[in-house]
């Protein structure tokens, strides 16, 4: 997701606030002939903003904070399952998951990175937010295939429930979560290599991502 002033992940999460802290200010490289000054911008966000990762921290306060993750946590083979000719109104099954799988006619590795392309339309939709995520039976079924990030583009992994049980299962199994993906229909092929590193927040319960598949190279 682009992070730009009075954006949100989703309703319930506050906006974020981007802004000129300095805009061309002290110009005391003008004689130089190479600059008029300097910009920057003031930033304000949660660390769940725009397309992001959640660490064990967001629901487990004896858990890993976001820095305290090896990189490689981040990185590593990925394997795209498409849901999303679904109801958008149901959440997603095991059975969605069985039959995205089959037609990838590829296998979920051990500690691959399962990304879940299961939003059709633009996040503008009415229901984007209030679209259902997994049930706990699909969860299970995820933590089965030994995985180590799920990441989807839908604004939460959950069933819209408060407890938030696929947000607990999956980050009491050191599963990291990522959600708020976008351009999932750009990707040409099933399994590629993905990057998804978090900035370095100490004590962090997640961090921003910058998201990247690389095709054609596993």
């Amino acid at each position: 997701m682009e992070i730009e002033d009075g954006v949100s992940s989703w309703d319930i999460h506050p906006k974020v606030v981007l802004m000129d802290y300095h805009r061309w200010q002290l110009n005391r490289y003008s004689h130089t002939g190479e600059a008029n000054g300097f910009s920057t911008k003031l930033m304000i966000m949660t660390d769940h903003t725009g397309t992001h990762v959640d660490s064990q921290t967001h629901f487990f306060p004896e858990g890993n904070s976001i820095d305290q993750f090896p990189l490689g946590k981040f990185v590593g083979e990925a394997i795209l399952l498409d849901v999303s000719n679904r109801n958008i109104d149901e959440p997603i099954r095991s059975s969605d998951l069985n039959r995205a799988l089959t037609n990838t006619e590829e296998d979920i590795k051990h500690e691959d990175i399962i990304i879940i392309k299961a939003w059709p339309f633009d996040r503008t939709h009415p229901k984007f937010s209030s679209s259902p995520g997994f049930t706990s039976e699909a969860v299970d079924w995820l933590l089965n295939k030994k995985i180590k990030i799920l990441a989807t583009d839908l604004a939460t992994v959950d069933f819209q429930d408060s407890s938030r049980p696929a947000h607990v299962k999956l980050l009491k199994e050191n599963v990291l979560i990522m959600e708020n993906l976008v351009n999932l229909n750009r990707i040409e092929q099933n399994r590629f290599s993905f990057i998804g590193l978090p900035l370095r927040l100490k004590e962090g319960t997640g961090s921003p991502i910058r998201a990247i598949a690389l095709m054609d190279k596993i």
